[in-house]
């Protein structure tokens, strides 16, 4: 799986002509065409390939797309398939887009504003075999504004597999269920805050679970935080993008459970990469 997934971002990374380069490359895409290019002989061997190879960005600037992905430094200290999973993903999400603009650009050519894309990935927290990582993703395809959601994934960083959040746990069900309670309470304190309105909280809490009614808490956005002790990870974080759980104007919500209150739900093997308190982490967006 793991040779797979470095052939795939081989060929992905030389999809968009001119879009990939290491820190201080700028490229132009002259075409508004999608491509598949050569790789070179290092990157096209999945026995040789390592995140030495692999771009720490892609651009694309056309008349139909503006596009821009980065990748933290920090990614490339991990297994090589985390990196190359992520680079795959962003170049398909350039692709999807490049196609849509031109369809749209052809189709009505008056109206059209060219696409927007921006893609930023970072370690939000890691431990022993474990790492969490966010993405956050910006796109525009014309209209009054723009939408914005984080991607976000846990890695095991030996194998470069990626996990669910369930899979941190003895019983996911179980977990889910337990963990609730504290998912409907930090969304609404967190609206109360939002909105100015402390009175409001409990309608706040009876919306977000209706909201997620249903839902397999788990099997959302769910990241890794790091801690307030060395070498530790805080807890998690489960994300909701704009229209989710409320208004485009709320924004976004990002709601931190402290390992705290799940310490004793984890599998034995993760129990102890956590401690301490979930550290306070910086997003685009907020």
């Amino acid at each position: 799986m793991k040779h797979a997934l470095f052939l795939s971002a081989a060929l992905l990374t030389a999809t968009v002509p001119g879009a990939c380069g290491q820190a201080g490359d700028t490229a132009e895409m002259p075409g508004a065409t999608v491509q598949l290019a050569g790789t070179d002989d290092a990157a096209a061997d999945p026995q040789v390939a390592s995140t030495a190879d692999m771009p720490r960005f892609l651009l694309v600037d056309n008349d139909v797309l503006k596009a821009d992905a980065r990748f933290e430094e920090a990614i490339f200290a991990f297994d090589p398939a985390i990196a190359a999973d992520l680079i795959e993903d962003a170049n398909s999400r350039i692709e999807v887009m490049q196609q849509d603009a031109l369809a749209y650009k052809e189709a009505d050519p008056e109206y059209f504003r060219p696409y927007g894309l921006k893609i930023d990935w970072r370690v939000t927290g890691a431990a022993g075999s474990l790492a969490g990582l966010e993405g956050f993703i910006f796109t525009f395809t014309g209209g009054a504004h723009g939408n914005y959601m984080t991607d976000a994934r846990i890695y095991d960083t030996a194998t470069g597999d990626r996990l669910q959040a369930g899979d941190l746990f003895t019983d996911k069900e179980a977990a889910a269920s337990a963990l609730a309670p504290d998912v409907f309470d930090g969304i609404a304190s967190a609206k109360a805050a939002r909105s100015g309105s402390p009175d409001n909280r409990e309608t706040f809490r009876g919306e977000a679970e209706d909201a997620l009614a249903g839902s397999n808490l788990f099997a959302g956005e769910v990241s890794l935080a790091a801690s307030t002790e060395e070498g530790k990870l805080g807890g998690l974080v489960l994300h909701y993008a704009p229209y989710e759980i409320g208004s485009y104007a709320e924004g976004a919500y990002h709601i931190t459970l402290p390992q705290a209150d799940f310490h004793d739900l984890l599998k034995p093997e993760y129990a102890d990469l956590f401690g301490g308190e979930p550290a306070d982490i910086q997003r685009f967006g907020d």
